[in-house]
């Protein structure tokens, strides 16, 4: 059987940024994780100008702009092209990434994740009455705007604007009924098989 557990926005973690430059708000990690290795990082971080990203050597990263007018980034000196909300970018952690602000401050959503430990996706959905989910792999939900209600076998969890949902898959797919007028974040997460 599935396990749901509800991360509410008053529980998230503040923590500095690894250059000293500002702060992020940590929503969920791999429950083996310590204090410096993960396998995968979910957080919020509000970016207030441009600057340079920490590195994290031997990750994945993937951002999404979810409040303000967007931001540019300067990977290993190659342009993106604008990135506005809902846009999921993928980037190494080994890179030197720069951000540039296209016109004011920018609240960010990011996936970090071992590679070679995690397969991992995000996807952005407009939630806007009810939306089905059928999925075996662990899931991490966020309800980046509005409001919405998650049904699974007959339980109903409410989540509010930042918060949370971790499932955790049993040995069949994990079914969800997804209701309410929202933006939600989907991250799929597959462990991989260690190698020898």
């Amino acid at each position: 059987m599935s396990r749901l557990t509800r991360l509410p926005a008053a529980g998230h973690r503040r923590m500095p940024w690894r250059n000293g430059l500002g702060s992020t708000l940590e929503i969920a990690r791999d429950t083996t994780a310590t204090a410096t290795d993960f396998g995968w990082r979910v957080s919020l971080a509000d970016v207030t100008q441009s600057g340079a990203f920490s590195p994290f050597a031997g990750m994945t990263r993937i951002i999404s702009v979810i409040e303000g007018m967007g931001m540019r980034l300067h990977v290993d000196g190659e342009i993106t092209p604008p990135l506005g909300c809902w846009q999921a970018f993928v980037f190494s952690g080994d890179a030197q990434v720069e951000c540039e602000l296209l016109d004011g401050p920018i609240r960010d959503f990011n996936l970090i994740y071992h590679p070679d430990r995690y397969a991992a996706e995000l996807d952005w959905v407009s939630i806007d009455g009810p939306w089905e989910l059928d999925d075996s792999r662990a899931l991490l939900l966020f309800c980046a705007e509005g409001s919405l209600e998650v049904c699974h076998e007959g339980a109903i969890l409410g989540l509010e604007q930042l918060d949370a949902l971790h499932v955790q898959p049993g040995p069949v797919p994990t079914k969800l009924t997804i209701q309410g007028k929202a933006q939600l974040g989907v991250i799929r997460l597959r462990a991989l098989a260690l190698q020898p």
